[in-house]
């Protein structure tokens, strides 16, 4: 696409930042390499809000690099295999950073500058190697609200544990760490101290056998007298990764009545009904908002135990007979959003009546 310069900077430029917003990034990256004028534009802050750039070798960066992320106000990164050296040049290029992804870090030191982020709201840590000193490093960095920990090498599951019930402001955690759920008796220990959270997403592993029944039960006992909220599960988002029935019992949701959101991703297909957990989970979630399943069993299992509350209903590889979207049209005809495979789907002919199965229908997505 051509440009007359001097034609383009006859309009305003908050017009052309306006226009280049509708814009994809490789679009806009297009736009940029025309000429100095639109590259001024399309640095503007407010075209990459929420974007994310992920860093690797950040040693070969140069000043200009540097200045145009200082330009656009980028706030979310992910930093991949830096050295401390390289961290600290983050620190003094980005300090205003909010969102940091660290991934393959195996400098436990490096965790240390992230006390220089100051407005640091969301950490995650993914694939790094560290041994003693991570509790040292991630604990004063009390003003996040959203953690994510996954797949740790080298740390004991008890370290992180302990740095997990120690940032107290935690809004948010998922804790993909280990083959194994957390026990009992350590993971109320770790809720207790999380007062404030309200999504939660675990890794459930290959456990034999089942959890307790009261696995979601956290005890009333209060150790932050000045907060009474301590010790009351108020959760109202929950994701179950590398799931498989019986690891949670059929009672275990019934203590969480406050879930909006609940998303259950199975390690793989089921055929067998009668192991199905999620229809009575179902049945013990009157706020329930939002479900998400990914493989398991087919959904005529739990079909008519989904709330009428729901209005937003992803299937992913889940199997789906004629009939069963029929059953979901009676038991969530509110339905606003769905989400289904085809592919899994045995009737394809008849997915032109989907819409007048959900009368409600916003949204209809097909992978």
């Amino acid at each position: 696409m051509a440009f007359r310069t001097v034609g383009a900077a006859q309009l305003p430029s908050e017009v052309w930042v306006h226009v280049f917003g509708y814009l994809s990034t490789t679009d806009k990256l297009n736009i940029r390499s025309c000429c100095k004028y639109f590259k001024k534009m399309v640095d503007h802050w407010s075209l990459w809000k929420g974007n994310t750039v992920v860093l690797k070798k950040l040693c070969a960066y140069t000043s200009q690099f540097w200045t145009t992320l200082r330009r656009r106000k980028i706030s979310s990164v992910v930093v991949q295999k830096a050295s401390l050296k390289e961290w600290k040049q983050l620190a003094l290029s980005l300090p205003w950073l909010t969102t940091i992804a660290v991934e393959h870090c195996f400098d436990v030191k490096a965790f240390e500058i992230l006390k220089q982020f100051h407005n640091l709201k969301r950490l995650a840590i993914r694939r790094c190697r560290c041994g003693q000193g991570l509790s040292d490093a991630i604990v004063p960095l009390q003003q996040v609200t959203h953690f994510s920990v996954c797949e740790m090498h080298c740390a004991p599951r008890s370290d992180i544990i302990s740095v997990v019930s120690k940032l107290s402001h935690l809004t948010s955690l998922l804790y993909h760490e280990g083959n194994h759920p957390i026990p009992r008796q350590t993971f109320h220990l770790m809720l207790n101290r999380l007062p404030h959270l309200k999504h939660l997403s675990l890794k459930m592993g290959t456990q034999h056998g089942s959890l307790p029944d009261d696995y979601f039960s956290i005890s009333k006992t209060n150790t932050f007298p000045e907060d009474p909220q301590v010790g009351q599960p108020g959760l109202t988002s929950l994701e179950l990764l590398d799931y498989m029935d019986p690891t949670l019992p059929e009672e275990a949701l019934k203590c969480l009545p406050s879930l909006q959101s609940l998303a259950v991703d199975y390690r793989d297909r089921d055929v067998d009904p009668s192991r199905c957990h999620l229809k009575t989970w179902l049945r013990d979630l009157p706020q329930l908002a939002v479900l998400n399943v990914a493989k398991g069993h087919p959904i005529s299992a739990y079909a008519h135990s989904i709330p009428n509350t729901v209005t937003s209903l992803t299937l992913q590889r889940v199997m789906v007979e004629q009939k069963d979207m029929k059953a979901l049209g009676k038991q969530a005809s509110g339905l606003l959003f769905l989400h289904f495979d085809p592919c899994s789907y045995n009737s394809s002919s008849s997915i032109g009546e989907i819409p007048k199965l959900f009368p409600q229908l916003m949204t209809l997505k097909m992978r």
